[in-house]
């Protein structure tokens, strides 16, 4: 038979979770325990609704319904020390709030009510309350490892449009600040490419190649009865006769960009030629007669005007006729605009009858004339032929012709299987034809694929498109802004992911507290429980088992 002593030294083992039960079950606590409870609870309700908050900072922290023995005892304790709530009365009990709660912590030590509580508590805490603050700190984790995720992904999207949008820019020549605007300048560099282009086709290798395929199509098809029609005709033409290398915007292109100057605000480099301007000058007679007056100083004296029937019959015949040649010849400029002020119905004749002390004429008068001229013929230069689809597409025509010719000459030549025969033909044809061989047929040919490549690679096609459509200029400036668009709504983005992550973290932040209060009550509770059932039974120790070790014990703070 064991010993008391060791007896009383053996630890009694409850679970957590059968804790209530337990206590019913030895009769430690009344079965009612739990409407005493809940009447118990009624009375702190109305009590905390006139407890006096600003007296200790305890207060402040408190809600009715979290109040609890534990609680209630350090309410009691907190009004007990105030000088002001610990009176008591001539039977000894104090008075006020100090004794109120008091009572409070007497109801909830009568019968153990408070064990019942605090099973109640540790079940809720382990079973419910602790698992679910550690899962939101979980899912806040969880999210803001995602946003970091979005975010890195985001800033290599940004990097990645930026990198298209600069790369974009840098293949038409753009800084990217105002694309529109920077498209229509960089069609200044087209006069340059065709002025390459025209420059490989009047090398000596060009020449060479037309002459050669010429002679070749005369002495292979050539029939005696038949005149032989030319060929390369459109190469020869431009050859001839260059085309102007001045470069324009059609006229929907110029609306276009006369529409988003005004809604921008915005204006083109005046040294760029626009075609199609409408100047919309207008005078009538009298503005004439005033401003010659009033800001041509003619330096011969004095004039008058007089009518116009006075003139000499002569004048009038001159004028007829001047007046015919102006209907039927569009190029004599100086005589039209005479004639066009003299046959107004309106205008009045100037009398020339004046006097001239002086029949010197300064230099510089003459020269204004001719000066005036050429700038007028400047500003309405021809557009380049260049810019049409069609005349370049006959070039083109033209060189693959060419270019065909002299690769199959080239495959012909350097075949085993036909180099024979070609030996033979070399041998009887005409020394113009025999002078090629496939070493000085080389350079020919890369000549005419530079020409073919000046003409059709992309950016001289997208230039000349700019110039031509408007359509195409407004797809490419959409295109462009689309990329930068993109780049700024990434970078918006990021801003929408700062703040998202703000907010989770301060849910972190407020949820640790909540879960570490939880895990510290629960850890309090268990050593009361552990407390008061082992001076229960004479000192024996008490062990609640369970998870609830498991999880007082994962607290970071542990």
């Amino acid at each position: 038979m064991q010993d008391p002593s060791e007896i009383r030294n053996l630890p009694i083992d409850i679970a957590f979770a059968r804790l209530g039960e337990w206590l019913v079950d030895r009769k430690r606590i009344p079965q009612d325990w739990r409407k005493r409870l809940n009447s118990i609870r009624s009375r702190i309700s109305s009590l905390f609704a006139v407890l006096p908050r600003d007296l200790d900072p305890f207060f402040l922290t408190l809600d009715a319904d979290s109040i609890g023995y534990m609680e209630a005892k350090q309410i009691y304790q907190i009004l007990l020390n105030s000088s002001t709530e610990s009176t008591r009365n001539i039977f000894g009990r104090l008075s006020g709030s100090a004794g109120d709660w008091e009572a409070i912590v007497k109801s909830f030590e009568k019968d153990h009510i408070f064990l019942g509580e605090a099973a109640q508590i540790l079940v809720q805490n382990v079973n419910y309350e602790i698992p679910y603050q550690k899962k939101q700190i979980q899912k806040v984790q969880q999210q803001l490892a995602e946003l970091d995720r979005k975010e890195t992904e985001i800033k290599r999207s940004a990097s990645l449009s930026a990198s298209k949008y600069a790369e974009s820019c840098q293949e038409l020549g753009l800084k990217g600040e105002n694309v529109r605007l920077e498209l229509i300048e960089t069609a200044k560099t087209l006069p340059s490419t065709f002025g390459k282009i025209i420059q490989v086709l009047n090398s000596d290798n060009i020449s060479k190649a037309i002459e050669y395929y010429t002679n070749f199509v005369k002495e292979a098809h050539m029939d005696k009865n038949k005149t032989l029609s030319p060929v390369l005709q459109n190469l020869r033409d431009l050859l001839q006769n260059p085309p102007s290398l001045h470069v324009t915007v059609s006229q929907d292109v110029q609306n276009s960009l006369e529409k988003n100057e005004k809604n921008l605000g915005q204006s083109l480099d005046p040294n760029f030629d626009l075609d199609g301007i409408d100047w919309n000058i207008t005078m009538d007679d009298s503005q004439i007669d005033s401003q010659i007056d009033s800001q041509i100083d003619w330096d011969i004296g004095s004039y008058e005007i007089t009518d116009s029937n006075l003139e000499s019959g002569d004048d009038n015949n001159n004028n007829n006729n001047n007046n015919n040649n102006n209907n039927n010849n569009n190029n004599n400029n100086n005589n039209n605009n005479n004639n066009n002020l003299e046959s107004s119905d309106k205008i009045e004749g100037i009398n020339w009858d004046v006097s001239v002390e002086s029949q010197k004429v300064d230099d510089n008068t003459e020269m204004e004339a001719p000066v005036e001229r050429e700038t007028g013929e400047n500003l309405f230069e021809e557009r380049s032929q260049l810019l049409e689809t069609e005349y370049r597409n006959k070039i083109l025509d033209d060189l693959f012709e060419i270019k065909a010719f002299l690769y199959q000459r080239l495959v012909e030549m350097r075949s085993e299987e036909t180099i024979s025969l070609q030996n033979q033909v070399q041998a009887v044809s005409p020394y113009v034809l025999q002078q090629y061989n496939s070493d000085n047929l080389d350079p020919i040919l890369s000549d005419i694929s530079l020409a073919i490549s000046l003409l059709t690679n992309r950016k001289t096609r997208d230039l000349i498109m700019i110039l031509n459509s408007n359509r195409f200029l407004e797809r490419l400036v959409k295109s462009l802004e689309e990329k930068k668009l993109h780049e700024i709504k990434l970078r918006e983005s990021l801003n929408d992911l700062s703040v998202r992550r703000m907010e989770l973290q301060n849910s972190l932040s407020s949820s640790w507290p909540k879960q570490e209060a939880a895990i510290a009550k629960t850890r309090e509770l268990k050593k009361l429980c552990e407390s008061s059932l082992s001076s229960m039974f004479d000192g024996r120790p008490v062990n609640i088992i369970g998870e609830i070790n498991t999880v007082i014990s994962s607290s970071i703070h542990q």
